[in-house]
């Protein structure tokens, strides 16, 4: 009986200290989210900077309001493209991520692409972080060779340079890269991703020849 009410105790405070679903997040806080905006994001998202989604630019983010709020708050988080992780700044909490993101959305959101909004599959959203992850680490450790064609290395956005590669497929490519192929070390000279990291840089790669 002791053992039974120690397992109840457990679980209850177990749901006590569970973070909240998506569906459970408080509303977020449009008006904060603006005064955080002008202090971290402004720079980048008021010009367009490096491909930033500009505030109030309709086009800039038709296709990323149908990831809806958690997707892009997630990327946020996690640091798409050229923006670090929590937009460079790791002191604001998570709560107020998401106030800037919403605020961001709702400077796009009109009566004509309001149904747009949340719209895309979960398939695509996972997707959409996964080329985010991609990108980013591409960034990293990757660009020198294949920005350039480098040693022969196929370069991104050029179908020409991958008639012999594409075939391999997903699974097929991120094995070169983990087993090292030509001029290329093994796990692209870096030991610090996992399989999954260099699985999403070869994703983004695919994506720029698609």
């Amino acid at each position: 009986m002791k053992y039974i009410k120690l397992l109840v105790l457990s679980l209850c405070l177990n749901l006590l200290i569970s973070p909240l679903s998506a569906a459970e997040q408080p509303a977020a806080d449009l008006k904060a989210g603006q005064t955080m905006y002008n202090q971290l994001c402004v720079a980048c998202h008021a010009s367009g900077v490096n491909g930033a989604p500009q505030l109030g630019v309709k086009d800039d983010w038709a296709e990323l309001l149908t990831f809806g709020e958690d997707t892009l708050y997630q990327a946020v988080i996690d640091g798409p493209n050229h923006m670090y992780s929590k937009g460079g700044s790791a002191l604001e909490s998570e709560a107020m991520i998401r106030n800037i993101v919403a605020y961001m959305m709702d400077s796009a959101i009109d009566d004509d692409n309001r149904a747009s909004v949340n719209s895309a599959s979960e398939a695509d959203k996972a997707r959409h972080l996964r080329l985010n992850n991609g990108y980013k680490v591409y960034d990293m450790i990757c660009f020198t060779c294949h920005n350039t064609g480098e040693a022969g290395a196929p370069m991104i956005g050029v179908p020409s340079a991958w008639d012999d590669r594409i075939a391999l497929g997903l699974d097929g490519l991120t094995k070169s890269v983990v087993e090292g192929k030509s001029h290329m070390y093994i796990r692209a000279g870096s030991a610090d991703y996992s399989e999954a990291d260099f699985k999403s840089i070869v994703e983004y790669m695919i994506s720029t020849i698609e």
